[in-house]
């Protein structure tokens, strides 16, 4: 049986050092948000959200990126991307 995922992801770009950092200031703003890193591309991060915190993820990475100026957001992606990753 096939689960829906009913979360907005969103796919941005950081320095594999970085990641750790980009996790802590994700818990520090709240926790509303579980950080995954792409598999097979260290660089890629999948920010994963509620669709009623995904308003408030886009609200903090401006002050993130002030932390991290070379995070990228690449873009929201679908969440059966995410799916396939974890392996369901």
């Amino acid at each position: 049986m096939r689960r829906e995922i009913r979360a907005r992801v969103l796919l941005v770009k950081v320095e594999p050092s970085l990641t750790g950092l980009l996790t802590a200031l994700i818990d520090g703003s709240g926790r509303n948000v579980i950080v995954r890193t792409k598999e097979g591309q260290k660089e890629h991060v999948y920010l994963i959200a509620t669709p009623d915190t995904y308003e408030e993820l886009l609200r903090i990475l401006p002050y993130i990126k002030k932390h991290m100026p070379s995070l990228e957001v690449i873009g929201e992606v679908e969440s059966e991307e995410v799916m396939r990753y974890l392996g369901e």
